[in-house]
């Protein structure tokens, strides 16, 4: 094990604790829609044992599949106050709403390339995706530490624990090779084999710690057990670069997807899929904070804000003398150690009832394994044919902490182009400010030779097209 000391360490946090907050622009959540719009190929990356309705098709670069949203167990107004046009933070307000474990499961996924063609009752998949992966649990005590500090009652002469607190970041690149075969009419088997390229990484392994303040000097007496992983590609003088994404190596990974789809009858059919076994181990860009001694008890006196304002402003050295004296104190180590993390696994089931040609009811139950925690949800839809080359759909999806979200989307052939576009809790777009859960997924494939075929109605002899795959 390799021990370093960089007196930029500070720094090193504050672009971690940066790059975390920034990811947060962009949310999403376990996927639901895309098993709602039969006609889209895009269906293949929720169940690798779909077989598209079309010989080939192409993803535009970019464009062929994006997806942003959000999906917690809190609101924006859980942690604001909107008075007129200002918005405030009310402590009492906020640990009134919060839940003991305040959570987040956030994805981010643009899809860079895709291509997919069929051979007799074979199919092949390719493509690649720009992959971001956050999750966190952030503990009720944390929150109440932060809004009123040591020297309220509650801490008083009082030994409190931090625990149930943990973040983990990720963002990858995946290339994915995907096969699926017809071994019957009403059977069909998938898989995709995915190569997974690290780029960055933040994730904790412990984030626990004690807390007592004496009640006569409030004098602070610490006890942690803190190790945090990072792989940043950060260089020294230069910082972070955009264009470094696009060179990172050394970070390895495997993972695969499983499926089956179960055609019962006209009626019914029935899916089945576990999407991202697998991780990642981080050998590069390289640093890890923990917590050298965690039965160590560490006694702070406290100081005097004054020390820290020189000039009407703060004395940024005196700062940086302090965080390291505590750092050297509560036994923070720096160094330099491989690490693997899990990327988030996922479990849906998926049944489908058509009624008449034109009619489709579906139901997804679907469970993501997070690093401490799981994320349920469950959602319904009705998905309208307006012809096969036309699907409109209205969803319902039920989470943990929500319980209300109505959504929709279309998809649409237009020649060889092909538009969709789907979103998830449409109140979300008229009252952001209340909505736990929002989803916005759209993108352009390109379709070449369809293979549906032809089912004749009883009367008037008229011919209405029956996706075979999907119906």
């Amino acid at each position: 094990m390799k021990i370093i000391r960089h007196n930029n360490s500070k720094k090193y946090l504050i672009i971690l604790f940066t790059l975390a907050l920034t990811s947060f622009s962009a949310y999403g959540q376990l996927e639901r829609s895309l098993f709602y719009l039969p006609i889209l190929p895009n269906a293949r990356t929720v169940n690798p044992a779909i077989i598209p309705s079309y010989k080939l098709y192409v993803g535009i670069p970019f464009v062929s599949s994006v997806k942003t949203g959000f999906d917690n167990n809190f609101k924006h107004e859980d942690l604001f106050i909107k008075k007129g046009d200002s918005l405030y933070l009310d402590r009492d307000h906020i640990l009134n709403r919060i839940d003991d474990e305040t959570k987040g499961n956030i994805n981010l996924m643009d899809e860079v390339f895709a291509v997919g063609f069929k051979l007799k009752k074979n199919y092949f998949h390719f493509r690649i995706a720009e992959m971001m992966n956050t999750n966190f649990s952030i503990g009720k005590e944390f929150f109440r530490f932060v809004l009123y500090g040591n020297g309220s009652d509650h801490y008083l002469g009082n030994t409190v624990t931090f625990d149930k607190n943990s973040f983990n970041l990720t963002y990858y690149r995946e290339y994915s090779l995907g096969y699926t075969r017809q071994i019957t009419d009403k059977l069909n088997l998938g898989v995709n084999l995915k190569y997974l390229q690290g780029i960055a990484n933040i994730s904790t392994e412990d984030m626990e710690a004690s807390l007592y303040t004496d009640p006569n000097d409030f004098t602070l007496s610490a006890q942690t057990n803190i190790r945090i992983n990072t792989s940043i590609p950060w260089k020294k003088g230069s910082g972070f670069q955009p264009a470094d994404v696009f060179t990172v190596t050394g970070n390895s990974g495997f993972a695969f997807d499983i499926g089956g789809q179960y055609l019962l009858n006209n009626k019914w059919s029935f899916s089945a899929s576990v999407l991202d076994l697998g991780n990642i181990k981080w050998n590069n860009n390289l640093k890890n904070f923990k917590t050298k001694d965690p039965d160590k008890m560490v006694s702070f006196s406290g100081f005097d804000l004054d020390d820290f304002l020189e000039d009407g402003g703060l004395d940024r050295d005196h700062i940086n003398d302090v965080l390291d004296s505590l750092s050297n104190e509560l036994g923070i180590v720096e160094t330099e150690e491989s690490y693997n993390t899990k990327i988030p696994t996922s479990i849906t089931a998926n049944a489908n009832y058509n009624l008449g040609t034109n009619n489709r009811f579906s139901g997804v139950f679907g469970i993501q394994f997070l690093e401490d925690w799981s994320w349920p949800t469950f959602s319904l839809a009705y998905t309208r044919y307006f012809t096969r080359d036309v699907n409109m759909m209205l969803s319902y999806t039920v989470t943990p902490n929500s319980f209300f979200n109505l959504g929709g989307g279309f998809a649409a052939n237009i020649g060889p182009a092909q538009f969709y576009l789907v979103a998830e809790n449409f109140m979300a777009s008229f009252a952001l400010s209340k909505a736990e859960l929002l989803q916005i997924r759209f993108g352009i494939n390109l379709v070449f030779g369809k293979t549906w075929k032809k089912e004749k109605k009883k009367k008037k002899g008229e011919e209405k097209p029956v996706d075979e795959n999907n119906s």
